[in-house]
């Protein structure tokens, strides 16, 4: 006799296919900022595919085993325990490891006993209210969700004031060089790098000075971590963390530095207006939507469409969710060395050093943290220093301006903010600024005289003093951003620099955009 199940095949297609469904979801609903709606379709049907593969599989085999109800509804809350505990896997390890200290082995056993747990409380509930405590759970998270968002304060299509927006919209330059910006990962000014890295890359300094950077001194992102700092850089000016979301991430991060629909970006508007092409020449998909805005070439065309997969299983497939370009540095060179010189190109590409990993805590991992962060700099300096002689020997007008987007957060710890550090561990302020906000900047003005000295102490007045120096029109002075840096803690957004000076106290600011 051929086993089914008391509730009908369709309860047990359901419970097996939303024990993979579920923690998927409620990971996009932390992540989904990360990726373009087509990448979510695309791997939420990976998911239901893959999960009613297992379910055929489950239940060709009772067909053929002619077993009995009980031992079918066994199997099918077995099969869906082991789905969950395959999605649930690596947040579970990730979590008895670094909270509860347990060996891999330790881990892995308790990840074992909790297979055994999801598949004792299937089998006693049976598919039916088993697919609705997990509707029920989904539905929660998708609310904590809705919160999060609503609680991002202001649009994204409206963090540039109008005032300012009319400004920029009359901006025309008199000389139109090539623009290259290359952002520099966790890359430290030459100060800031000797007092916290006991590190003075003086190599790469007389580098510098020897073809034609002028270097800013003490310089601060105005955020502390890539998206949000390279959201203030391409806005000329602050959001606030108006879209905070997810894991240190921005909802509209992507969206505006693609140019998409009607995010307002005002350095690729201007150089748009003024006929630059836009090239983003970046190792990733996780800072722009490919094919998308603005962008008029990119060295990906689309985003893999199953890199979500990632963030739900990356033991399994592959731990960071993005698209990566094979053999970057050679790309790079190659699209350069190629590329037409007749029409203005503003450049975007990214090299440069690391920060501090999750789980890391600066009392136990630090001193090997600085060791291994002098030696990747060391490295990276001289793919940075290839790039810029590559881009000085074939375009020497060209203006090069090499940035860095925040500091590399040697003081960060897994278990609290840096707030609580500065409060609890006596940490002094200035240096827990220099920390995460310090970061190079230098500029190669081509083969022109250089302008006067950056004038400004933080990264959003970066592109425009550029566009200044490139005849763009005094007006521009009128929409000067405040030097000011902001740090998104666990105690929310954190004032903590003005005019480059680290304050003692640092003072909440409320998240609503340049309102």
């Amino acid at each position: 006799m051929r086993a089914r199940p008391k509730n009908g095949w369709g309860w047990a297609w359901g419970l097996v296919t939303l024990a993979g469904i579920a923690p998927f979801a409620a990971n996009m609903l932390r992540n989904f900022q990360l990726f373009a709606p087509a990448q979510l379709a695309w791997s939420f049907a990976a998911v239901l595919a893959a999960t009613s593969g297992v379910f055929a599989l489950a239940a060709g085999a009772l067909r053929v085993a002619g077993i009995g109800e009980r031992r079918a509804r066994l199997a099918f809350t077995g099969a869906a325990a082991l789905v969950l505990s395959v999605f649930l896997f690596d947040a579970n390890m990730t979590e008895l490891r670094l909270d509860f200290g347990l060996p891999r082995w330790g881990a892995v056993a308790a990840v074992a006993a909790l297979f055994l747990a999801y598949w004792a409380v299937a089998a006693r509930l049976g598919a039916k209210r088993t697919c609705l405590l997990l509707l029920l759970l989904l539905a929660f998270r998708a609310g904590q969700a809705a919160v999060a968002v609503r609680a991002t304060s202001a649009r994204g299509d409206d963090l540039v004031s109008a005032e300012d927006v009319a400004v920029y919209e009359q901006v025309e330059l008199a000389r139109t060089p090539n623009v290259y910006l290359i952002c520099l990962e966790s890359y430290h000014g030459f100060g800031a790098m000797r007092e916290l890295y006991g590190f003075d890359n003086a190599e790469f300094r007389e580098f510098l000075g020897a073809n034609g950077f002028v270097v800013a001194e003490d310089v601060l992102a105005n955020y502390s971590f890539t998206m949000t700092s390279l959201q203030s850089f391409f806005q000329m000016g602050h959001h606030y963390a108006a879209g905070a979301f997810g894991n240190h991430d921005s909802l509209y991060a992507r969206g505006f530095l693609s140019g998409s629909g009607t995010y307002y970006n005002p350095v690729l508007r201007i150089l748009k207006r003024n006929g630059y092409d836009v090239v983003y020449l970046l190792p990733t998909d996780y800072y722009y939507r490919p094919g998308a805005g603005l962008v008029d070439y990119s060295l990906l065309d689309r985003s893999w469409p199953f890199a979500p997969l990632k963030a739900s299983l990356p033991r399994f497939i592959g731990r960071e969710p993005e698209t990566v370009v094979p053999d970057y540095p050679r790309q790079i060179a190659e699209t350069l060395a190629r590329w037409p010189l007749e029409r203005p190109t503003f450049f975007f590409a990214k090299l440069g050093a690391e920060h501090s990993a999750d789980g890391y805590d600066y009392r136990t991992d630090r001193a090997a943290f600085v060791a291994r962060y002098v030696e990747t700099v060391a490295r990276e300096n001289a793919a940075i220093e290839a790039l810029c002689r590559q881009i000085a020997a074939r375009d020497p007008q060209g203006i090069v301006v090499l940035a860095g987007d925040h500091g590399a957060q040697s003081y960060r710890t897994s278990r609290r903010g840096f707030a609580a550090t500065k409060r609890e561990d006596g940490i002094p302020a200035e240096r827990l600024v220099k920390d995460c906000h310090d970061a190079l900047l230098a500029i190669r003005w081509g083969t022109d005289p250089a302008p006067p000295a950056y004038p400004h102490r933080s990264m959003a007045n970066v592109m425009r003093f550029v566009f200044l120096q490139l005849g763009g029109g005094e007006a521009l002075r009128q929409t000067t951003a405040r030097d000011s840096a902001y740090l998104l803690d666990d105690a929310g957004l954190l004032h903590v620099a003005e005019d480059g000076q680290a304050l003692e106290d640092w003072s909440a600011v409320a998240r609503k955009g340049w309102r």
